[in-house]
């Protein structure tokens, strides 16, 4: 009987530890993998990596990918596969990228459609490695990735080369196959059972959950759960490992070498044994690789960690949460999404739809501050908001495609305001929609800058914020049911109006749109915009001699808006530019003010003030947007 152990993760987004347990991070998680190099021989060990860490996080957005190569060369992996999003910032970009890591990718089932070729320089459709005198032959088979490219079957591609290296006469002639894979875990259970003969073992990536397939024995004292898309799994060997240096899997495997039909010898794995292991921060960081990291950070972290905001309610921004029901956080973006272009467009918004997969923390943020950091964590995309006309069945359509994979975790599961929707996710997909109403927000109070009074008390520091049972939701107000045949304007991501994760009917051809993907806002850039426009309006009503700051702030960004519309009128007649905006607005951003104040009958005093709790404070609720039927 022969020991081959494997280390295996994926799907990795953030270099430094989060704030809550298992905190992650590049450091903890290479003293990990130290760990298990020195508990198991290098040549009976080796490190796989299933894709996806170029794209998207804070440090790639900023970087585009570079401020990930120390840490991924820290980590001795011996062969990786790509992920969807490596592909983010571009062929060239990825191809130069590889070029500075010192392991190989692989990239079996999608081609050039040109040359036939993998397509980018150094990718790879197989790698062999020699453990434990064993030959392993690696694939890698992934679910979809940029449609420029030449996508072929992962079950096709998988059965065929499997057998090509496995032929006893051929060249290869290796022992076992293992597929690192990119894909959801229907399609690894499919991959799995449909290429039994073939494939001993899938290592799956894009899923951000950790799941252990029936084939395989759990150690260590971990439940197996049954996530969404689970219930195929007829006793499959597939691991998926997490996410973001959080958790890992240790793999024991037991292989056996049996007589064959011919006369002759082959190597067959008889059992394998996974440990979930989670990056603590009981784990002690590697001095070299965390100063490395300290290095390529170092000129974000100050910007990173400003608070901007204050939550008296949690926002829940896990995976499982957004992909799959209604969230408070995800109808608080809606909401900011419906009203983003309100002065720039001559029709009122009807709507707005995103999706959960726009949403990429996979995290709760609780009650308290809200960072800069945590914004661009939740949306690292560089993903314009749009604004399009489509009819009314179009938009039946996108929600139709919206909750076609209930209950799996699909980033196509719809996140919108301005509409409730009555659903049955036991029915068959694309028919599960039983009711869609219009509604309408009530009316907000006017603002006047000369009327404004000071009905706001300063909270001085030491006071709670009000606990987030105690908001009570606004009702909906329904206008109307939806009309087949209607026009409807709706404000959306660029990504879903181009068809994207199955949003084919928001990207036919009679789609017309009032904001394009040039002249839109991007969707970190709105949240940090309404945090400022909430500070001000606050600030002018808690005291009127914030008012002169303020009224001078606004003209300011008034003039700036002018003088760029003057110059642009010709061409440039529904909305600013994404530049021009944040410039105006950098005008009047504010951190800290001091005002004095009489509190009761003892003298003036100063009070400074924490200016996120008392003027930007947010409580997203759930408000019954979603509702889940069984007729």
């Amino acid at each position: 009987m022969r020991k081959l152990y494997i280390l295996h993760f994926n799907d990795i987004y953030h270099l430094s530890p989060g704030k809550q347990e298992p905190v992650g991070g590049a450091a903890r998680f290479a003293t990990a993998v130290y760990d298990f190099r020195k508990q198991y021989d290098l040549d009976k060990s080796c490190v796989l990596f299933s894709g996806d860490v170029f794209n998207p996080s804070i440090e790639s957005s900023i970087s585009r990918g570079e401020h990930m190569i120390p840490p991924l060369n820290e980590l001795t992996i011996d062969v990786a596969c790509f992920g969807n999003h490596d592909f983010d910032f571009g062929l060239p970009n990825l191809a130069r990228l590889i070029k500075k890591t010192n392991f190989p990718w692989l990239l079996s089932n999608v081609v050039d459609e040109e040359t036939g070729e993998s397509p980018v320089n150094g990718g790879k459709k197989w790698h062999i490695l020699e453990k434990s005198g064993l030959k392993i032959a690696l694939l890698g088979l992934v679910e979809n990735l940029p449609p420029t490219l030449k996508y072929l079957d992962f079950v096709e591609v998988g059965k065929k080369l499997a057998a090509k290296l496995r032929d006893p006469a051929g060249p290869y002639a290796v022992d076992l196959v293992i597929a690192l894979s990119h894909s959801r875990l229907p399609n690894d259970i499919i991959l799995a059972k449909k290429c039994q003969d073939e494939i001993d073992l899938v290592l799956g990536g894009h899923d951000h959950f950790y799941y252990v397939g029936k084939g395989c024995e759990v150690l260590s004292g971990w439940t197996r759960d049954d996530p969404g898309g689970s219930q195929n799994d007829d006793g499959v060997r597939v691991v998926k490992s997490g996410t973001d240096f959080r958790e890992l899997s240790i793999l024991e495997i037991d292989v056996e070498e049996v007589d064959n039909e011919d006369g002759g010898t082959i190597k067959v794995l008889k059992n394998i044994s996974v440990t979930r292991r989670e990056i603590t921060s009981a784990i002690i960081e590697h001095t070299q690789l965390a100063e490395l990291i300290n290095q390529a950070t170092s000129s974000i972290t100050e910007k990173m960690s400003k608070p901007i905001a204050y939550t008296n309610t949690p926002w829940d921004c896990r995976s499982t949460t957004v992909r799959t029901q209604e969230s408070g956080f995800g109808n608080f973006v809606a909401d900011l999404m419906l009203h983003a272009y309100a002065p720039c467009v001559n029709s009122n918004i009807d709507c707005s739809l995103m999706c959960g997969g726009a949403i990429r923390s996979d995290r709760i943020y609780p009650l308290g501050e809200i960072t800069l950091g945590d914004i661009l964590e939740i949306f690292p995309f560089e993903d314009t908001i749009v604004v399009v006309q489509i009819t009314g069945q179009q938009l039946w359509d996108a929600l139709e495609n919206g909750f076609s994979m209930v209950p799996k975790q699909e980033g196509r599961f719809p996140i919108f305001s301005g509409l409730k929707v009555e659903y049955n996710p036991k029915s068959e997909p694309g028919k599960r929609l039983r009711k869609v109403w219009l509604t309408a927000p009530p009316l907000p109070t006017p603002i006047s800058l000369d009327t404004l009074e000071t009905d706001i008390s300063p909270i001085v520091e030491g006071e709670d914020a009000s606990e987030s049972d105690s908001i009570p939701p606004t009702p909906l107000n329904i206008i109307g049911e939806l009309e087949m045949d209607k026009i409807y304007t709706v404000c959306t991501r660029a990504y879903m109006a181009q068809g994207y994760d199955g949003y084919h009917s928001l990207a036919l051809p009679n789609t017309k749109y009032l904001v394009d993907d040039e002249n839109g806002i991007i969707q970190s850039t709105l949240l940090r915009r309404y945090f400022i426009g909430l500070y001000y309006v606050n600030a002018m009503r808690f005291n009127k001699s914030c008012e002169e700051r303020t009224r001078e702030a606004v003209l300011k960004a008034v003039a700036t808006w002018k003088k760029f519309t003057e110059k642009k009128t010709a061409t440039h007649d529904r909305h600013l530019s994404k530049r021009d905006i944040s410039d105006a607005l950098y005008l009047s951003m504010g951190e800290k003010i001091k005002l004095t104040q009489a509190i009761g009958e003892e003298e003036s005093k100063t009070v400074t003030l924490d200016f996120m709790k008392t003027w930007v404070t947010v409580a997203p609720v759930i408000e019954g947007r979603i509702v889940e039927v069984d007729y």
